[in-house]
């Protein structure tokens, strides 16, 4: 039963309670005046003497005089009712039913207690104007039907209005747009409508306030340089990032599923279950199966619910952390080799002189000559390790370059390999040319990149060095006929100590370490280095530097 419904009872069951109240309230009255007039009958007939038929048929009543033994019908129910209650003569009138018939009596005691009732049939709405009472009757529920429709109507009016603002507040809940409901500036529902309105621009704001900050968190989460994922008790994943999807190998599906659809590695996969069956975070680090990459995995668990746990797995890219630890375990043991051989060549020969050797002139001179090449490749080694160590974030002292006097003074260092082998050197830089640069730095490419065009070249070859101005840029190419590269050591041969053909690398007295350091002098330059090499053919350098 709905709250209209029962206020519509309500007042129903009032109306009819009011209705009895009412017709009571008539009889009552009338029953006052009833004994009021009874009253001035039994003062009339004591006052004028009148015999009691005639004081009947003038009031209308029956006056019974109770004198010793009652012998008729009134007499004796008067004298039961004085017999049961004495006190309600002269006070109290009763309602007595004789003879077929609801009457009124009143007792009054007489002189020599005498007593004398006065008689007359009870009064109501009912037989005293019969015709008033079906007037009132249905005036009074004409009005109260009248009442009630309007009270019905208006119920309704005002029920639609809360059916309204109740499905307002429902569609505010639900996101959907509110229907509009028009009040008059008295209605009791004012204040709750314009308060529903303000509720829904405050949820709106607080909605796109909340979008915002969502999308927010997801841009934040999906550039991060760590893969996320988050996984709910049911293995489903919930979140992921694109640095997750590079780890994997694969892109990651935005709808929910089983996160051993991209979880293949499977100490990762072992981790993540450990941690839900345990409610315990776990740390290690792994290698990811289908990508190869070195991560540092961090397994958190959470508590997102009493009852729902969750867990965020966290991955740092580690793998160029474990290739610098590699390469800086690969220079320790390149430079240890390095050194050991001219060490050794030094320390053996040295000892077999001083064994007895030196006394002869041309074993003396033989010697003495590996020495100073040996020392001299040391020297060399040393000076190129150095250069390597120096630090890389050191600014560059940038002034004006002369490309020509550089690349003639690169030339007469290898004046001598140049002679030997007869190569043709040929530098195409127009005259005057200049570049904003670190001549020192500038300085060690040109001349690790002209030393391996002299000593990897061939007898009778040519070095072909050309340079080339745009309005921000400068490009050096260094062509040679030599050996050349195949296509498989061009991806290496900037590492430290890679070599293509080592024994003639180290019978050309070089230390492995030249191309490396023409790469690390052109990344403090800003510039770059690009090789195109065919092997029996040649090879081609060639280096781009801003201006």
């Amino acid at each position: 039963m709905n709250r209209a419904t029962r206020q519509l009872l309500t007042s129903s069951l009032l109306a009819i309670a009011g209705f009895f109240v009412i017709i009571a309230g008539s009889d009552q009255l009338l029953f006052h005046q009833q004994t009021t007039h009874l009253k001035s009958v039994y003062q009339t007939y004591l006052a004028t003497g009148k015999q009691t038929q005639a004081v009947a048929e003038a009031e209308d009543v029956a006056i019974t005089p109770l004198v010793g033994k009652p012998v008729s019908k009134r007499q004796k129910m008067m004298q039961d009712l004085i017999d049961q209650k004495r006190t309600i003569v002269g006070h109290t009138p009763q309602v007595v039913t004789i003879n077929g018939q609801t009457e009124q009596l009143f007792i009054f005691e007489g002189k020599h207690n005498h007593f004398v009732g006065v008689w007359q049939k009870k009064a109501s709405l009912a037989n005293s104007s019969p015709t008033d009472l079906w007037v009132f009757v249905v005036g009074y529920w004409a009005l109260m039907l009248i009442l009630l429709g309007l009270q019905l109507k208006r119920q309704r009016y005002w029920q639609g209005h809360i059916d309204t603002m109740t499905q307002n507040i429902a569609h505010i809940r639900k996101e959907a747009s509110v229907n509009p409901i028009i009040l008059t500036p008295g209605s009791p529902f004012m204040d709750m409508g314009a308060e529903i309105n303000r509720l829904e621009q405050a949820v709106d704001h607080l909605r796109t306030k909340v979008v915002l900050r969502q999308a927010s968190f997801d841009r934040l989460i999906d550039h991060l340089p760590q893969g996320v994922m988050l996984i709910d008790a049911d293995r489903n994943v919930l979140l992921a990032n694109q640095a997750m999807s590079a780890f994997v190998g694969h892109p990651i599906a935005p709808g929910v599923h089983n996160y051993l659809d991209d979880v293949k590695t499977y100490r990762l996969a072992r981790m993540i279950e450990h941690t839900f069956r345990n409610q315990k975070s776990h740390h290690k680090e792994m290698t990811m199966l289908t990508t190869q990459k070195s991560v540092d995995a961090n397994v958190i668990a959470l508590k997102a619910q009493a009852d729902r746990e969750q867990v965020l797995v966290i991955l740092y890219d580690v793998t160029y952390l474990r290739q610098v630890e590699q390469m800086q375990l690969d220079f320790v043991g390149n430079v240890s080799h390095e050194l050991k051989t001219p060490v050794t060549a030094i320390s053996g020969f040295a000892e077999t002189l001083l064994a007895g050797a030196k006394d002869d002139p041309a074993t003396l001179d033989q010697f003495l000559n590996i020495i100073h090449d040996e020392s001299t490749r040391l020297t060399s080694l040393i000076t190129d390790i150095l250069t390597l160590s120096r630090p890389s974030d050191a600014p560059a002292k940038h002034s004006a370059v002369d490309l020509n006097q550089l690349l003639d003074q690169a030339v007469k260092s290898l004046a001598k390999p140049i002679k030997e082998k007869q190569l043709d050197v040929n530098i195409n830089v127009p005259d005057g040319l200049t570049i904003q640069s670190d001549d020192v730095k500038l300085s060690q490419v040109i001349r690790n990149l002209l030393n391996n065009a002299v000593f990897y070249n061939r007898e009778h070859g040519s070095v072909d060095v050309t340079a080339t101005t745009q309005p921000n840029q400068l490009t050096l190419t260094f062509q040679d006929t030599g050996i050349g590269i195949a296509d498989a050591d061009q991806q290496r041969i900037f590492e430290r100590f890679y070599r293509v053909d080592k024994a003639r690398s180290r019978h050309n007295g070089g230390t492995g370490l030249g191309l490396a350091i023409v790469a690390e002098m052109l990344q403090q330059l800003g510039g770059d280095v690009a090789i195109h090499s065919q092997v029996g053919v040649g090879t081609t350098f060639t280096v781009t530097l801003p201006r």
